[in-house]
């Protein structure tokens, strides 16, 4: 074995040796690395560089190399007897003792022997005499290093001059020339924008300027720059941008650096496809509506939103344009371009705008609508033909009902309800399973005679159908409230001996206090029976003290009657008028926290107006009128008979001064005019609701264009039937100063304008031709 002091002074000899290997593969390695860098630098100055990422991949394996290199160079294992040559080769006076030292294996048990030991001693003794590390001289050593160095700087110049700020031109890492100021410089445009460049020129113009543009798919391009007149200004442009690419401007004697251009895109909405899942109680199948913006349903749909984008987005929001701004959320991909919205009901009609916002903060350049038309689940329409309005039947009399029943979705049964004053409420079935959208007609007698109804007793009736609302429970709906007033076998009309105005105007004002009281208690019942029927109206309290009010003003005006009234059956029908609408006043004022009296309440209303009714007179003069037919004090009810009645008064087509009536004031004539057509439009406002109803129906089954254009047609004409109604309307306004018609005028008017505003929807969801059922 060799002694360590050997070993020691060897080592020493081998790792100077190493690091002058060290040094000069590293040398080598980044030497390469500066040449293969600078072979792509001169690419690029051509315009045919490599990709971005070829250069980082260069650095990165020269770096993965220089580790590879020293790991393997600290763990090689020194050549002792190699080292032992180089120095007996440079101190021949060794004598190859050295040599024979290092090759000496000494695997005896015994140890080392007597000539053994003298060899290494002398070796030992040899190693003091001299340094051998100078065999491998200091200048090598410095020599490597700075090779080393050399290579480092040279990498790192490469580095510098791929950065943009160091371009290539009359020499290597010529800087750029600071004496040219180009406008936009490195920038971010829009695709599909156009590209604007201006060079500006501090010392003396050059002749030509020429836009180099590279790293489009098109491969490099030059665009001469055109200079301004007076300005030492060269302008030039690049028509359309698509994708990132460098640009320089090249001039005699020189040229720019490399600018970057980014393109960018705002995000866009490119599809929208819609899913609907309808409720239950509607029956019908899921349905999918490619690329469309508009989407009317029912209300319960189940909503599914899918957006196609441009590209992936941060968030997708749905803001409505009510006054809330209601925000819906959407579920976004950051690595694809969606968005999505599942299961989202469908309350009430908005419209929302799609906002859009990219990684980068930017939004949508235009808003992006989207109409969601919630339809109601609308209660049954029931429409009745006959009988019109209220009648006066005798008891043994047989009334015909007939009508029709319609519903967006079906009715299990719709029938005939009908109550005798005082007595419970009888339902009568006319039929069931009514198909949805169907409209089917019904015809049913009721025999009073069977009823055992008596003169002078009330009987109303409505007409009622059953659906199942928008929660999935059943609901009833019911018609206005009508009534039938049993007349008495012994009602008399007698024909007036004299004829003319002052017989017909005395006969008006016989009775006319009571008769006004008659029509005030109608009219409450009717409305007790519409709050009872819907309770949910927004204006139920107000509503409910304007009843109120006018049942008490009814009880004043009975109370004044009975007070009037001197024969005791007078005064016992005044007595049973004025304790019912006690109680019915009573139940009235409990109403406004709870529709619960509301039915009390409408029960002693009709029991206060039958009493009113047995205190009509049964003998009634009536008068041949100027115009023909019979007049008389509340002959409208009786109509029917008057038609019947034979009068023998022969019509006098002559009147003399005595039997003129005194002629209306122009005021009363003008104001008569206008309640006229304002009734008129009032029927008309009535039917033209009922076809605006059909069209929206009718629009919803369609499945053809021809279907829809048809339609369509038919909504202008609409259109235009409502804006003359509208026009009527402000004429009229104009024409009447009482505020009670202005009133009724404005009442009327909000109706043609709610109706106005329904019929821009119906033309709207024709004319986009998306509607869903």
């Amino acid at each position: 074995m060799m002694d360590d002091f050997l070993r020691t002074n060897l080592r020493r000899v081998i790792r100077r040796h190493q690091q002058v290997g060290l040094w000069r593969k590293l040398s080598v390695c980044w030497s390469a690395a500066a040449l293969a860098g600078m072979g792509l630098l001169y690419l690029t100055a051509r315009g045919d560089g490599a990709p971005a990422y070829v250069l980082p991949l260069l650095i990165v394996a020269a770096l993965a190399t220089s580790i590879v290199i020293a790991i393997r160079h600290y763990r090689a294992t020194p050549d002792y007897r190699w080292i032992a040559q180089k120095i007996e080769k440079q101190h021949p006076e060794l004598g190859g003792v050295l040599i024979t030292a290092v090759q000496q294996h000494f695997d005896s048990p015994n140890g080392i022997g007597y000539f053994q030991f003298r060899l290494l001693q002398e070796a030992v003794a040899r190693s003091q005499e001299s340094d051998w590390r100078k065999i491998i001289p200091r200048s090598h050593l410095v020599l490597a290093h700075g090779a080393h160095l050399a290579a480092m700087v040279l990498l790192a110049l490469v580095l510098w001059q791929a950065q943009p700020g160091v371009v290539v031109g009359g020499g290597w890492f010529s800087p750029a020339d600071s004496s040219v100021a180009v406008t936009p410089g490195d920038t971010s445009i829009e695709k599909g924008e156009s590209l604007v460049v201006l060079a500006r020129f501090a010392r003396e113009l050059p002749a030509s300027v020429t836009l180099v543009v590279r790293g489009t798919p098109s491969g490099p391009s030059s665009i001469p720059l055109v200079k301004s007149l007076a300005d030492p200004v060269f302008g030039g442009s690049v028509a359309t941008v698509e994708t990132d690419f460098f640009y320089h401007l090249e001039y005699a004697g020189g040229r720019t650096r490399d600018y970057k251009v980014t393109v960018f895109e705002h995000p866009r909405l490119e599809r929208a496809d819609v899913g609907l899942v309808y409720p239950a109680y509607t029956d019908l199948p899921e349905r999918r509506i490619e690329d469309t913006r508009r989407v009317t349903a029912v209300e319960g749909t189940q909503l599914d939103l899918a957006l196609q984008l441009n590209k992936p987005v941060e968030s997708a929001v749905l803001v409505g344009r009510d006054a809330d701004k209601t925000r819906i959320p959407l579920i976004v991909d950051s690595r694809r371009a969606v968005a999505t919205l599942a299961d989202h009901p469908l309350v009430a009609s908005q419209t929302y705008d799609l906002q859009l916002v990219d990684a980068d903060g930017r939004a949508n350049k235009r808003a992006i609508p989207f109409v969601i038309e919630v339809q109601p689940n609308r209660p049954p329409e029931l429409r009745i033909v006959s009988p019109r309005g209220d009648v006066r039947p005798s008891a043994l009399e047989e009334l015909g009902f007939s009508g029709t029943v319609w519903d967006d979705f079906g009715s299990p049964v719709f029938g005939l309800g009908y109550t005798l004053a005082g007595q419970e409420t009888e339902f009568l079935e006319l039929g069931r399973d009514l198909p949805g959208r169907e409209r089917r007609s019904f015809d049913h007698l009721l025999h009073l005679e069977d009823l055992g109804v008596q003169p002078e007793q009330l009987i109303s009736w409505f007409l009622w159908a059953d659906d199942i609302g928008p929660d999935g429970e059943m609901r009833r709906t019911m018609s206005d409230l009508y009534f039938a007033e049993v007349r008495p076998f012994d009602e008399i009309f007698r024909e007036s001996q004299q004829q003319g105005g002052d017989q017909q105007q005395g006969g008006q004002q016989s009775g006319g206090q009571q008769q006004e009281l008659v029509d005030l208690q109608k009219q409450i019942i009717s409305a007790t029976w519409r709050l009872q029927r819907n309770p949910n109206v927004p204006s139920y309290t107000e509503d409910v003290s304007t009843v109120r009010d006018s049942q008490a003003q009814a009880l004043q005006q009975a109370k004044a009657g009975q007070a009037e009234a001197f024969d005791p059956p007078s005064q016992a029908l005044w007595a049973a008028v004025t304790q019912e609408m006690e109680k019915a006043l009573a139940q009235l004022q409990l109403a406004p926290t709870s529709p619960r009296p509301l039915g009390p309440a409408l029960a002693a209303e009709q029991a206060a107006y039958q009493a009113l009714l047995r205190m009509a007179p049964r003998d009634t003069n009536v008068t041949r009128r100027q115009g023909g037919g019979g007049g008389g004090g509340g002959q409208q009810a009786n109509q029917r008979q008057l038609e019947q009645l034979d009068l023998r008064q022969a019509e006098n087509r002559y009147e003399t001064q005595r039997q003129a009536a005194p002629p209306q004031s122009p005021e009363r004539r003008e104001e008569m005019q206008v309640m006229n057509r304002l009734q008129e439009l009032a029927r008309r406002q009535q039917d033209f609701n009922e076809r605006l109803r059909e069209l929206q129906t009718a629009l919803q089954e369609a499945r053809t264009e021809q279907e829809r254009e048809e339609l369509r047609r038919q909504l202008l004409r609409l259109q235009e039937e409502q804006r003359q109604m509208l026009a009527d309307v402000d004429e009229l306004q104009q024409r009447m100063d009482r505020e009670e018609n202005q009133s009724r005028m404005s009442e009327q008017r909000d109706r043609l304008e709610q109706t106005r505003e329904d019929l821009q929807r119906a033309a709207e969801a024709a004319a986009e031709g998306s509607v869903a059922q």
